[in-house]
Order: structure tokens, then C-alpha cells, then sequence
């Protein structure tokens, strides 16, 4: 029963995704970048519906679905800008025009979208929170290889999604950092904050001197975010072991 459910959530997602990639690049879209795009997606959403049966969910929640999309928008964003980098006619219809960006700011949106119905529905859930935080740091490590390959940025850009994956790394090493971490609005804000930083660097308005500042600007929020977390697990194993 769940096989089914979980291979008729994959269908409608999938379908979604041919919809847009259509929506979206239409002229430019070709049979090499849909073939792309199936493959991306087949390995994402095994990745993600592995970690929802390790949770062991009933229900893959309306929030989840809004992830979902998110995560195809992602996907979509990410094809654009690896053939962007050796087609000239996709780099100028998307980034010589903000159009990139008007995209990606969509999927940050959407962000907030799948917060909201989750405290609307009372949808809250372990997997939900999970997928929520992974669906950010995907947009955010997909618009760093954007800014990589079609802006000149510096690798360094890289630091700001390794940060999460270095921090669960460490949760596995160090025992005192897998307390639970209280409710923070700085943390979200800084996560959007950063992001919408990073989109911001897409704009065909951004000059190069000032793709480096935003960036730095970007990964200073971010790093600020999480030495303030991991300060404050450190302080919470003292004061355990006191």
C-alpha cells in the first residue's frame, strides 16, 4: 500500500516537473535537458522517500507536497544552469534578464508556503522539519554552482550549503551537539536572508564588484547562524555536566 502511494506521489511530482520544464524553457528545452532533468529527479526522490520510510510517516503531508515543488524548481534551476554554461542562447534568455532569478525567488516563497500550511493543518512532523531544512540547502548549494559556472563567482561560495552537512557530520562525532536546538526565527530568517542574498547575486542589475561583497555578506549570515547554535549546544553539555 505504501509502495503504491509512494509511487503515485513520485508520478504527480514527476509530472509537475515535465510541466514546468515545458512552462519554463519552452524554445530552449530539448530531449537531452528532460532526460536531465528524469534523471535528477529519480535520484532525489529516492533519496527523499528513503529518509520519509526511515521516519516511518503515515502521510506524505500537503506541507511535504509543497517541499516537493520546491525541490522540482530546484531540480529545474539546476539544469539551466549547468546548460546555460555552454549554451549562450539559455545564459542570455535567463540570466541576462533576471529571469533565473525570478525563479528561484519563487521557490524561496514557497518556503514560506510549506511552514505555513504545516502550522495551518497542524502537519508539523519530524520528517517534515527534515525535508524542509534539505529542500533549503539544495536551492542554496544549486544557486552557488549557478553563480560558479555563469557568474565568475569565487569556489569559496561553496562554504555557505557545506555548512549544514559539516554540522550533521559533527552531530555523529560529538555527543553534546545532538540536543535538540530550540525554536529560532534568526536561524530562518538567516537561511532566507542568505538565500535571497544569492539570488540577488543573479541579477542582471549586480555588478561584478558586487557579486563578491554579497556573497561574503551571505556567508558571514550563515556562519554567524550556526556558530551561534553550536555556542549554544556547547554551553548546554556544561551545564549538563556540572
Amino acid at each position: 500500500m505504501i509502495n503504491f502511494f509512494i509511487l503515485k506521489t513520485i508520478s504527480r511530482a514527476y509530472l509537475a516537473l515535465i510541466i514546468l520544464l515545458g512552462a519554463i524553457l519552452y524554445k530552449d528545452l530539448t530531449l537531452l535537458i528532460v532526460l536531465q532533468n528524469t534523471i535528477l529527479f529519480l535520484i532525489i526522490s529516492t533519496l527523499i522517500f528513503y529518509v520519509f520510510n526511515h521516519f516511518k510517516e503515515n502521510k506524505f503531508t500537503y506541507a511535504s507536497e509543497v517541499t516537493y515543488l520546491r525541490v522540482i524548481i530546484s531540480i529545474i534551476l539546476l539544469s539551466i544552469s549547468i546548460n546555460a554554461f555552454s549554451d549562450q542562447d539559455i545564459l542570455k534568455n535567463f540570466y541576462h534578464n533576471s529571469y533565473f532569478s525570478l525563479i528561484a525567488f519563487l521557490a524561496l516563497c514557497l518556503d514560506g508556503v510549506d511552514g505555513y500550511i504545516a502550522r495551518r493543518f497542524n502537519e508539523q512532523n519530524s520528517f517534515g522539519e527534515i525535508f524542509d531544512q534539505d529542500a533549503d540547502t539544495l536551492l542554496i548549494l544549486i544557486l552557488s554552482i549557478s553563480l560558479y559556472l555563469n557568474k565568475d563567482v569565487s569556489i569559496t561560495v561553496f562554504l555557505i550549503p557545506t555548512y549544514r552537512y559539516l554540522f550533521l557530520i559533527s552531530m555523529n562525532k560529538y555527543k553534546w551537539m545532538r540536543y535538540d536546538l530550540p525554536k529560532s526565527y534568526y536561524r530562518k530568517i538567516s537561511c532566507a536572508l542568505s538565500t535571497f542574498l544569492l539570488i540577488i547575486c543573479h541579477s542582471q542589475y549586480i555588478k561584478d564588484t558586487s557579486l563578491s561583497y554579497l556573497v561574503l555578506i551571505s556567508l558571514f549570515v550563515i556562519t554567524f547562524s550556526f556558530a551561534k547554535d553550536i555556542l549554544w549546544l556547547y554551553k548546554r553539555e556544561k551545564y549538563e555536566n556540572k
